[in-house]
C-alpha cells in the first residue's frame, strides 16, 4: 500500500532509452535499457521495421524516454510504436520524450508511432529532432488524442510542449511548436482546433516532395477528417483534424497506405 507522508520526487519514475541504426546490409547498432524494448519483426515488407515498445504501460510525470533512429548510406527503415502511448495524470512534475533520427545520404526513414493519448492532468514535454543528408528521405507523423471520447473524457487542466526540429544539410528548415495548458478552453476556437479532439501532423521532406503535393491533395477525402497539405523547398505538410481518435485513424491508414505505395506496419492493423 503506498505511503501517504512519501514525498511525490521520491516515488519510482520511469526511464527508458532505446538506439537502432540501420545499413545497408542490415542492423548495424542495437541498444536498449529499462522500460524502452526494440522488436525486428520478420516479414516480407519492402523495408525493414522496428518496433518500439514502452514496458511501464504509460507516461506520466518524471518519467524519461529516449529514442534514437539513425539509417545509413543508401539504407531505408520504418519506425513506429506497438501501441498507442498513453500520457497519465501527473502528481508531480512532467513526463519527457525526446526522438532522434539521424538519415544520412540516398538514405530513407519513416518515423510512424502510432497515438499519444492524452488523459485529464497529464503533463508532458516532447521534442522530435531530425538530422538529415540533403538526398535523404524522411516521413514523419505524429497523432494526438486529447482524452477518450467514448469515456467521455474532457481535458481541463493537462499540459503538452511538443517541438519538431528538423535540419538538413546543416541547415535548420522545419520547426513546429504546440503548447497548451487548459485544452478544452484553449483549443475550441476556429483559429485552433474548433473543437476536436484529435490531430496528426504529417512531414514528408525528400528531393521530390514539391512534385507529390497534388497526389497528396487528391488523397484528402475521408469521412469526419478535415485535411489539407502544402508544399515548399521540399517539404510537404499536411495537418488533419478529426472529432475523434477513430475516424483520424482510419483516414491516416488510407492516406498512408496509398502515398507509401504498401501497408502499414502489422501492429498498426491489431
Amino acid at each position: 500500500m503506498l505511503d501517504a507522508s512519501l514525498p511525490y520526487e521520491n516515488m519510482q519514475r520511469a526511464k527508458g532509452r532505446a538506439e537502432v541504426a540501420f545499413g545497408e546490409n542490415g542492423l548495424r547498432n542495437l541498444y536498449q535499457s529499462g522500460c524502452a524494448k526494440v522488436l525486428l519483426p520478420r516479414n516480407f515488407q519492402p523495408t525493414p521495421e522496428v518496433v518500439i515498445i514502452n514496458t511501464s504501460g504509460g507516461v506520466t510525470g518524471g518519467d524519461r524516454l529516449e529514442y534514437s533512429a539513425s539509417v545509413q548510406e543508401g539504407s531505408a527503415l520504418t519506425v513506429t510504436t506497438q501501441a498507442a502511448e498513453r500520457i497519465y495524470r501527473a502528481s508531480s512534475g512532467e513526463g519527457f520524450i525526446t526522438n532522434t533520427l539521424t538519415v544520412d545520404a540516398e538514405s530513407r526513414l519513416e518515423w510512424l508511432p502510432q497515438e499519444t493519448i492524452l488523459f485529464e492532468g497529464s503533463a508532458l514535454k516532447r521534442q522530435l529532432n531530425v538530422t538529415m543528408d540533403e538526398s535523404a528521405s524522411l516521413l514523419a507523423l505524429e497523432t494526438l488524442v486529447l482524452g477518450r471520447k467514448a469515456m467521455g473524457e474532457t481535458l481541463q487542466q493537462s499540459r503538452l510542449s511538443d517541438r519538431w526540429r528538423i535540419r538538413r544539410g546543416g541547415r535548420l528548415i522545419y520547426a513546429d511548436a504546440l503548447r497548451f495548458s487548459e485544452p478544452e478552453a484553449e483549443t475550441r476556437s476556429a483559429a485552433t482546433l474548433n473543437g476536436n479532439r484529435a490531430l496528426a501532423t504529417l512531414v514528408y521532406v525528400a528531393p521530390d516532395a514539391d512534385d507529390r503535393l497534388a497526389h497528396a491533395r487528391r488523397l484528402l477525402r475521408f469521412e469526419g477528417v478535415e485535411a489539407a497539405a502544402s508544399a515548399w523547398n521540399g517539404i510537404l505538410t499536411l495537418r488533419f483534424l478529426a472529432a475523434d481518435a477513430h475516424p483520424l485513424r482510419k483516414a491516416l491508414i488510407s492516406f498512408l497506405t496509398d502515398f507509401r505505395g504498401c501497408d502499414l506496419p502489422r501492429v498498426w492493423h491489431m
